[in-house]
C-alpha cells in the first residue's frame, strides 16, 4: 500500500477482516470508514517513513501473504487516523455493460480457469437479488431494472463492482458540420447534415424539417429551415449579421426533440476589415522565420493606413493530426505557447508586416494568428512541415503513477491531407536525462502503431517518434510524467500487451467474423466477446501458448460493434477492445477517395472516386474544395462518428495495473488527506482559429461511383472533401489533396 506522509514519524498499522457491504457504498461515493474500537485485528506492525519533514510517499508492506478476504487496513500516528481496503481474492470479475444489459465473467486469478457456478449478488433497487454463472463462468442481466452493485464469492474470496447507468439508445440522431470553420461578419456559410431515425436494430433516413441556426454569446445570430430529402441529407446557406460578434459560434441543427452542433469561428468586422497571411502559406520551413503580412481595408475597398493592429502568435510545435479540430476546444497539443505579441502599424497600402522568428527545437509548428484592431479580428493558421508525412505521438495517460508502463500512440498521416500512412517504420524514444528507451515499430493499414515501455524513471519524460521520408525527417515530440497520484479514478484499465487481430478489416451484416487474441504468458481460459449497445455474443475458449481463436455472425446492430478479449496472467484479469467496421444500414461507413490523375494541369477537371464498398447506393455528396484541410466544425471526417458508438463499458476490478484508491478518514481523526490538496494545472495556451478557406462547395445526388471537380488556375496543394449521405442510412467521408502544376 502507500502512505503519503509529511515527516518521519513512525505510523502504526492494523488489518481488519470484514465483510464488504460494512465499508463499500454502492455508485461513485466514497467507501465508508469503520469503527475499530471493539474489533480484533487480524494483524499490527509499525513502519518509519524517511527522517525529516517533506512530503514522501512511501510503499508499506501488508502481511497478509496467503490470505483471502476483505480488510480495512487502519494507520495511525497519533489522532491522525486514514482507512483504506484491500481485497484479497482469487476471483477475477469482468464486467461488460451496454444499454441492452450486463454480462459477466469470472475466472480464477491463480489458475486463469472460468468459474462456473460463481455466486453473484446484484443489488437492485433496495433488495438484494441472486445468481450464477454458467458452465463457461458466464452471466447475464437483461432485467428491466438494472443492479447498482454487484459481488461475486467463490470460497472466502469475494470482488465487487458498482454498474454503471448507461444511457438508452438514441431515437433520433443528427449530424451538421459548415463549409468552413471560420467566417467573417458579414458573410455567407452553408451548412449540411443529416438526420437518422432508429428502426429496430438499425438507423434510417428520416423526414422532415430542420432548423438550422448560429448562436453567439447567448444570441441567435442566424436560422433557418432545411428539408430532409431522400437520403436523410439537408443542406443550407446562413448569412452571418455584419455585426455579429467577434470569437466562436454554434452552428445548431434541431428536428424532432433531437440536436447536434459543430463550432466555428467568426471573425468581427468593424470600421475595417482585416486579413492576416504568411508569405509562404504552401510550404512554410519548419525551421526557417515565417514572414507575416496583416492587410486593413475600409468597406469600400480603400487601405486603412496608420492603423494601429496587434497581433498575436501561439505555437505547437506538432502538425496537428487530422480530425482533432485542432484542439484548441477542448486540449491544447502538448507544449502551446506564444511566441509572439507585435503592434504593428499599417502603412499607406494598409498592411503591416513582421516576422514569426525561427523556432530552434528542430520540431514541426502549427502557428495559430489572431490580429485585432478596434472590434475588427482576423485569424490564420500556419503549418510549417519539414516532410511530406506528418507523425503524432501520443501517450495513454500523460501522468503515470510509480511502476505504471508507459504506453505510447503514434500516428502517421500526409501534412496536408490528412490521409493516413500505412508501412512506414517509425523510431520511437522515451528520454529522462541520459535514460533513454528505444523501440522500433511500423505504422499499420490505419498509419497507427502502439509501444509500451516499462521501468519509467520518476519525473517528466520526453517521447519523440521519428522517421525519414523521402529523405526528410519527420518527428514529434509529446512528454509523460511519473510521480506518485494519490488518486488516479480508474478501476479498469486495458492492457498494454494484449492484441486482437480479425481476419478482414471490414464486415458486412451476416458474414463470419474470426477473431485471434493473444497475450504472452496467458494461462487458463480466455473470454472474448462481440460487443455494441447490446451484447452481441461471448464465448470462453481455452487458450493454448497465449493464443484463443473464436467465430462469431456479424448481426445487424444499431452503431457499430467491437471485439473484446480477457486473459489471466500473473493473478490479474488483463482486457482490451477493438473497434470493427460494420458495412450495413445505418453505419458509419469507413471511406475513401481516389483521383484519375497524380497531378493536374492549372484550371483542369479531376475525376474522384469514391470507394465505401457501397458504390451503387444512392446518395447525396457535400463536395468542398479547399486550399487546406478542414478542421474544427467543418471536418467531415469524424461527422459521421455520431453513428459509431460501440454502447459497451468494460470494468475490471483486477486490473494488472490496478489505481491507487482514496482513503478515508475516521470522524474524529484529524488527518489531512493531501489529494484534496492539490492544485489543479494552470490554463494552456489555445492554438487559435483555422482558416481554410473553401473554394467550391456543391450538394450533388449521385447513383455513381465519383464525381468531377474543376481545378483553380493558380498552382498548389489543394483539399478535396466529400461527405457521403446514403440513401440506405450509412454516412462516410473522405479526404484527398490534389496537386496542381
Amino acid at each position: 500500500m502507500r502512505l503519503d506522509t509529511y515527516s518521519g514519524a513512525a505510523v502504526d498499522f492494523a488489518a481488519y477482516e470484514v465483510d464488504p457491504t460494512d465499508v463499500l457504498v454502492a455508485g461513485v461515493a466514497q467507501a465508508r470508514a469503520i469503527e475499530t474500537t471493539h474489533r480484533n485485528a487480524v494483524v499490527r506492525w509499525r513502519f518509519t517513513p524517511p527522517p525529516g519533514s517533506r512530503y514522501t510517499p512511501n510503499d508499506v508492506e501488508v502481511p497478509l501473504q496467503n490470505r483471502e478476504g476483505f480488510f480495512v487496513i487502519e494507520a495511525r500516528r497519533g489522532d491522525a487516523v486514514q482507512q483504506a481496503w484491500l481485497d484479497l481474492t482469487r476471483v477475477g470479475l469482468l464486467t461488460k455493460e451496454s444499454p441492452g444489459g450486463i454480462v459477466l465473467y469470472g475466472a480464477d486469478l491463480g489458475t486463469g480457469a472460468a468459474l462456473a457456478g460463481m455466486r453473484i449478488t446484484y443489488l437492485v433497487g433496495t433488495a438484494f437479488q441472486y445468481g450464477k454463472t454458467d458452465e463457461h463462468g458466464i452471466a447475464r442481466w437483461n432485467g428491466p431494472q438494472r443492479p447498482r452493485f454487484a459481488i461475486a464469492e467463490w470460497g472466502r474470496s469475494k470482488t465487487f463492482a458498482s454498474l454503471l447507468a448507461q444511457p438508452p439508445v438514441p431515437a433520433l440522431l443528427l449530424g451538421v458540420r459548415a463549409e468552413r470553420a471560420n467566417v467573417r461578419a458579414g458573410e455567407h456559410v452553408h451548412v449540411v447534415g443529416f438526420a437518422r431515425k432508429r428502426a429496430g436494430t438499425a438507423y434510417r433516413p428520416d423526414a422532415g424539417d430542420v432548423r438550422v441556426s448560429i448562436a453567439a454569446r447567448g444570441r441567435t445570430l442566424v436560422a433557418a429551415e432545411a428539408r430532409l430529402d431522400a437520403a436523410g441529407a439537408f443542406s443550407t446557406e446562413l448569412a452571418i449579421p455584419a455585426d455579429a460578434p467577434a470569437g466562436d459560434a454554434a452552428v445548431l441543427a434541431a428536428h424532432a426533440g433531437a440536436g447536434a452542433g459543430a463550432a466555428i469561428h467568426v471573425d468581427g468586422v468593424g470600421d475595417v476589415v482585416l486579413t492576416v497571411a504568411a508569405a509562404c502559406a504552401a510550404a512554410c520551413a519548419p525551421d526557417a522565420p515565417v514572414p507575416v503580412s496583416v492587410g486593413a481595408w475600409r468597406a469600400d475597398g480603400t487601405p486603412a493606413a496608420g492603423r494601429d493592429v496587434r497581433v498575436r502568435v501561439v505555437r505547437a510545435p506538432h502538425v496537428i493530426e487530422p480530425g482533432s479540430g485542432g484542439s484548441p476546444d477542448d486540449v491544447s497539443p502538448w507544449g502551446t505557447a506564444a511566441v509572439a505579441d507585435v503592434l504593428l502599424h499599417t502603412d499607406a497600402a494598409g498592411i503591416g508586416r513582421f516576422t514569426i522568428p525561427a523556432p530552434t527545437d528542430g520540431l514541426p509548428s502549427t502557428y495559430g494568428l489572431a490580429a485585432t484592431t478596434g472590434t475588427s479580428t482576423a485569424s490564420a493558421r500556419i503549418v510549417a512541415s519539414g516532410a511530406r508525412v506528418a507523425l503524432t505521438v501520443t501517450p495513454g495517460r500523460r501522468d503515470l503513477d510509480l511502476g505504471e508502463p508507459a504506453q505510447l500512440d503514434v500516428l502517421g498521416f500526409d501534412a496536408v491531407d490528412g490521409r493516413a500512412v500505412a508501412g512506414l517504420p517509425v523510431r520511437l524514444r522515451l528520454v529522462h536525462g541520459p535514460v533513454v528507451q528505444e523501440q522500433q515499430v511500423t505504422l499499420d493499414a490505419s498509419g497507427r502503431a502502439h509501444a509500451v515501455f516499462h521501468n519509467v524513471v520518476p519525473g517528466t519524460s520526453l517521447a519523440f517518434a521519428q522517421a525519414d521520408v523521402d529523405g526528410k525527417s519527420a518527428i514529434d515530440v509529446n512528454a509523460v510524467t511519473v510521480a506518485p497520484q494519490a488518486l488516479l479514478g480508474s478501476r479498469a484499465r486495458r492492457s498494454a500487451e494484449a492484441q486482437i487481430a480479425t481476419d478482414r478489416p471490414r464486415y458486412r451484416i451476416g458474414e463470419r467474423l474470426t477473431v485471434d487474441a493473444s497475450l504472452a504468458g496467458a494461462v487458463g481460459d480466455a473470454f472474448i466477446d462481440l460487443e455494441g449497445t447490446r451484447a452481441l455474443g461471448e464465448q470462453t475458449i481455452r487458450t493454448s501458448g497465449g493464443h484463443a481463436a473464436a467465430r462469431f455472425a456479424v448481426p445487424e446492430t444499431v452503431g457499430d460493434a467491437a471485439i473484446g478479449v480477457a486473459f489471466v496472467r500473473d493473478g490479474a484479469l488483463e482486457y482490451a477492445t477493438q473497434r470493427i467496421v460494420v458495412d450495413g444500414p445505418g453505419h458509419a461507413r469507413a471511406t475513401t477517395l481516389s483521383a484519375d490523375k497524380a497531378a493536374y494541369a492549372p484550371g483542369s477537371v479531376a475525376h474522384l472516386t469514391i470507394a465505401d464498398g457501397n458504390e451503387r447506393s444512392e446518395a447525396t455528396l457535400a463536395i468542398r474544395l479547399t486550399d487546406a484541410r478542414a478542421s474544427g466544425g467543418a471536418s467531415f471526417e469524424d461527422a459521421a462518428a455520431v453513428l459509431a458508438g460501440t454502447g459497451t463499458t468494460t470494468q475490471n476490478p483486477a486490473s494488472s495495473e490496478p489505481a491507487w484508491h482514496g482513503s478515508v478518514a475516521p470522524t474524529r481523526s484529524t488527518a489531512v488527506d493531501l489529494a484534496a490538496t492539490e492544485r489543479s494545472a494552470p490554463a494552456a495556451e489555445t492554438l487559435g482559429a483555422p482558416s481554410e478557406h473553401a473554394l467550391l462547395w456543391r450538394i450533388d445526388r449521385a447513383a455513381k461511383e465519383g464525381f468531377d471537380v474543376a481545378l483553380p488556375q493558380t498552382p498548389g496543394r489543394y483539399v478535396v472533401s466529400v461527405l457521403k449521405v446514403a440513401d440506405d442510412g450509412d454516412v462516410g467521408a473522405a479526404t484527398l489533396a490534389i496537386e496542381v502544376r
